[in-house]
């Protein structure tokens, strides 16, 4: 009998029921005459209208029947409502689920020690597909309790650059952001979501390129040394050597016998005359090379008479010249840097700015921990963009001299004239307190 009944789902066994419990209530009334009897009794109560209960009830079941109809109605709308909630619900979560599997960052969920709860694809592979064996914690060491000491305060930590000891030992260097949720509010369990960017190649090859940039700046640095070695070389050479002979030749000009007939004296004025004028280019040649004045007199003279010699040059030029006394006995290295920026500014003045006029300014400023020399020059040319492209090198050797000696080089240019200055670190105050001493 159990196993017959068990054959029927539940909207069988309700009929069933229904029907069994109908045709015992039948079958009972029929038996005992249990209407007759009513209808006796409600014969004695006849000024209660009893007799009219039956029809009540019967539309008591009828009201019960429709109500339990627009109910059930009722329940089948809200049902289907439910079923399309969970459809829309599972379809939600799968889109999230694909976003939070299927993207380029490693998104996890870990717990307040440092445990990896879940992991999209991104970050397992970022960390070697070994994320059941890593731990934050033991991964960032001080910085994750300090990031969680943080994530109490504030809503969210962006960090652009953390490195994180992968458990395989690889480099494994990210931008990160961690968040700080109540996944579980029973349990007031925190856990912190992160997003994980690898920028490890990136890391490296900035790295690298920062070691070339280096090695290259300390080679042009070098180089300039060597260049400007070479030129004080070669200027010695030319004066002790060619200046030598040129004096010699002149000198033997000038001891040929006063009674020579006019021949040889036409020739010996036009050598003497020639011999002249390349003792001067030797001397222009030396001075570009390496100035005298520089060496023998200090940066104020040698920029003194380079100014000079430009204005005979350039004499539709208006040029203004600031030198202070104080800037005469630097050490070697700065006098060359600040002489070569002054030349090489005047240079490009000359060649490509089309200006009137120009302000030159060296001065020392001092300070409490350095002295600082600062150099100004400035025209009203045409200007340029300073980013834009140059075929020449002559601003980034400037550049590359100033901050060979620790110091900070800036032009501008609006359009209307051209600004270069440069401020170059004299003394420490530990040297300050030396001299004072």
């Amino acid at each position: 009998m159990i196993t017959f009944w068990s054959r029927f789902n539940q909207s069988h066994r309700d009929l069933v029921i229904a029907t069994f419990t109908i045709a015992s209530v039948f079958f009972v009334s029929a038996k005992l005459d249990l209407s007759e009897k009513f209808v006796e009794w409600a014969l004695l109560h006849e000024s209660l209208q009893l007799d009219e209960l039956p029809l009540v009830l019967f539309s008591a079941a009828v009201v019960a029947i429709w109500f339990s109809r627009r109910r059930m109605r009722e329940v089948v709308a809200e049902a289907t409502r439910r079923v399309e909630a969970e459809h829309a619900s599972k379809e939600s979560q799968r889109m999230f689920k694909t976003l939070f599997d299927q993207g380029l960052c490693g998104n996890f969920v870990a717990d307040l020690q440092g445990n990896i709860l879940i992991c999209n694809q991104a970050f397992s592979s970022m960390c070697g597909r070994s994320e059941a064996t890593l731990n934050l914690s033991n991964a960032l060491g001080k910085n994750w309790d300090d990031l969680c000491n943080k994530l109490k305060v504030v809503e969210k930590v962006d960090i652009p650059e953390l490195s994180v000891k992968r458990p395989d030992g690889a480099p494994w260097i990210v931008m990160a952001r961690l968040t700080c949720t109540l996944d579980s509010p029973v349990a007031e369990q925190k856990n912190i979501h992160g997003f994980f960017t690898d920028i490890t190649e990136q890391h490296l090859a900035e790295r690298e390129l920062a070691l070339l940039f280096k090695e290259n700046q300390s080679l042009a640095r070098h180089a300039m040394q060597v260049q400007e070695e070479e030129r004080r070389n070669i200027a010695r050479e030319i004066h002790d050597e060619m200046g030598q002979y040129l004096t010699a030749i002149r000198l033997d000009i000038a001891s040929l016998p006063k009674d020579a007939d006019n021949t040889i004296a036409e020739h010996a004025k036009r050598i003497n005359s020639h011999v002249e004028h390349i003792q001067q280019g030797v001397r222009g040649l030396i001075h570009r090379l390496r100035p005298t004045a520089l060496d023998a007199h200090g940066l104020i003279e040698a920029v003194d008479q380079l100014v000079n010699e430009w204005k005979k040059q350039h004499p539709g030029i208006t040029c203004s010249l600031v030198l202070e006394k104080s800037c005469q006995n630097l050490p070697e290295k700065i006098s060359i840097v600040a002489y070569r920026i002054v030349q090489e500014s005047l240079t490009n003045i000359a060649r490509h700015a089309q200006a009137h006029s120009v302000d030159v300014k060296i001065m020392r400023t001092r300070g409490i921990l350095s002295d600082t020399l600062s150099i100004e020059i400035r025209d009203d040319g045409i200007g340029f963009k300073p980013h834009s492209p140059r075929a020449g090198f002559g601003l980034s050797g400037m550049r590359e001299r100033v901050e060979a000696e620790g110091g900070v080089f800036y032009i501008h240019s609006n359009g209307t004239g051209v600004l270069i200055s440069a401020s170059i670190p004299l003394t420490t105050a530990s040297q300050a307190i030396q001299e004072n001493k």
